[in-house]
């Protein structure tokens, strides 16, 4: 394969992720981009996209579907022939492959395997892409995201709990690094990046802005904290997690329609002292990985915390789920459906 490439070998990179760092919108440009980014020498492979990422190769590198996410019928090995096809047809000196499902369910000796499968060779090399998000930040919207589309039923401190090591970088990426090498894990942070992610992976790859089609992208809705624990109770039912979100695109309209008219409570979940205390808990960690990866001593750079003024009392909705809320809800769900 490398003598058809040159003779430098071929590059490797595998975005993964990781979540709640822009990576749909990340996977959308690529896909959108396909013709042009193999004008430039770069390969996406179309290998099973959905979402327009390579999560059915993630997924099934890690060893199955999680029972959240919708099988496809493939096999492993039909997808890993089909990303072989692809790299063997295309003149491309560098393949990308994302999906971040590669760092929720991390499997880099299989990955490794995968891509010598696809014609990985001696001389070529691999990066490991991942952006970062402080641990603050990253807690409150995944816990967002859990709720609306993994069926999570638990409040948010138990899932701080449980989800603590998915945001400890440290022991994260230990295993990449064991794969495939200190040089080649890239480490993005997502705050410099989120004015536009897309800008920050062209720049990560060396490739002109002006080269490359930028459609406005939508951001990923949330709910609102009321409506959170609408959706909690949905995922309460004994019900298939993909009917229990059937409902979770209408609550996240119903949170865009209502911002800022007193309807439903946004309370922040974490205070200014609670938020301090989680990064603390993380503070050890991120300095190894600033280290180890990046050669200074902090991670990330100092960031004001977010506003933390209230409105005044009166205007502040009712915590907790009131009749009155209920309604709203119900009225929304039922105009939601006939639409």
């Amino acid at each position: 394969m490398c003598q058809t490439k040159g003779l430098g070998g071929v590059h490797w990179i595998v975005h993964i992720g990781a979540p709640k760092t822009g990576s749909t919108a990340i996977q959308s440009f690529l896909c959108g981009n396909r013709e042009r980014l193999a004008a430039h020498g770069l390969l996406y492979p179309d290998v099973s996209l959905r979402g327009y990422g390579h999560h059915d190769l993630a997924f099934l590198l890690g060893g199955g579907y999680p029972d959240w996410a919708k099988p496809q019928d493939r096999p492993l090995a039909e997808l890993a022939t089909g990303l072989r096809d692809a790299v063997r047809s295309s003149d491309a000196t560098r393949v990308l492959l994302s999906s971040e499902n590669f760092y929720l369910y991390p499997e880099p000796a299989a990955l490794r395997h995968l891509l010598h499968t696809a014609g990985l060779a001696a001389e070529d090399r691999v990066s490991i892409l991942c952006y970062l998000r402080r641990q603050d930040e990253a807690h409150v919207s995944w816990y967002n995201q859990t709720v609306k589309a993994q069926g999570n039923a638990a409040g948010f401190d138990d899932s701080v709990r449980r989800d603590h090591g998915v945001w400890d970088y440290a022991a994260r990426l230990a295993p990449w690094r064991a794969e495939f090498g200190t040089a080649a894990v890239w480490l993005r942070d997502y705050a410099a990046a989120a004015a536009d992610v897309r800008l920050d992976v062209l720049q990560a790859l060396g490739l002109p802005r002006d080269a490359f089609a930028m459609p406005s992208v939508r951001p990923n809705g949330r709910l609102n904290r009321d409506l959170l624990d609408v959706q909690r109770l949905i995922n309460r039912l004994p019900l298939a997690i993909p009917r229990k979100r059937r409902c979770h695109k209408a609550l996240i309209a119903l949170t865009e329609a209502t911002a800022g008219r007193d309807v439903f409570d946004d309370t922040p979940f974490l205070s200014p002292d609670r938020r301090a205390r989680l990064l603390e808990d993380y503070a050890t960690g991120n300095r190894q990985v600033a280290r180890t990866y990046l050669g200074r001593d902090e991670l990330f750079a100092a960031t004001a915390d977010p506003p933390t003024e209230a409105p005044p009392p009166q205007a502040r909705p009712r915590r907790g789920l009131t009749p009155a809320k209920l309604a709203v809800v119900v009225r929304w769900l039922a105009t939601h459906r006939k639409r």
